[in-house]
């Protein structure tokens, strides 16, 4: 084999393992649970269960009110992760009466601050829903999640 052809195969098995076990990144998935909260309950606004392959997942925002489908969106480069509001999956009679089809979805509902994830810590701020049409207007529903976060020990 000639050393050119040689030397390009080990750069490209190099980045394929890259690419495979994270790149030294810390592992940013899995379930978090807010400081003080009961990680064996995890109720609504205490814990954050994150995957990032992009598929739309479950999320409580309001316990017995509003429960949605979000999707979480890595920003690699800023350390941030975003939830991202997708459609509704179930309301109570309070969030039956909110205009779903009016709520931004191109706008993040959470920023995750996951620059210190290998100290196993998170920060989460909560911006809330925002209005297509009135943008100005926020409604903050679901900011319980506002706070730090910690790795949910292994059982």
């Amino acid at each position: 084999m000639r050393p050119i052809v040689f030397m390009l195969a080990v750069v490209a098995l190099l980045s394929l393992a890259a690419i495979v076990y994270g790149g030294g990144r810390p592992e940013i998935t899995g379930k978090w649970v807010k400081v003080g909260a009961n990680p064996e309950e995890c109720a609504c606004g205490d814990c954050i269960d994150i995957p990032l392959e992009g598929k739309l997942v479950p999320f409580c925002v309001e316990s017995n009110q509003i429960y949605l489908n979000v999707r979480y969106e890595l920003d690699e480069r800023q350390g941030k992760v975003y939830i991202l509001f997708d459609s509704v999956l179930e309301v109570g009679t309070g969030g039956a009466a909110l205009p779903w089809d009016k709520y931004d979805k191109q706008e993040p509902l959470a920023e995750l601050d996951v620059n210190n994830v290998r100290s196993g810590r998170m920060s989460v701020r909560w911006f809330g829903f925002r209005r297509k049409d009135k943008h100005q207007e926020q409604y903050v529903f679901g900011s319980d999640y506002s706070g730090i976060y910690r790795r949910r020990a292994a059982k």
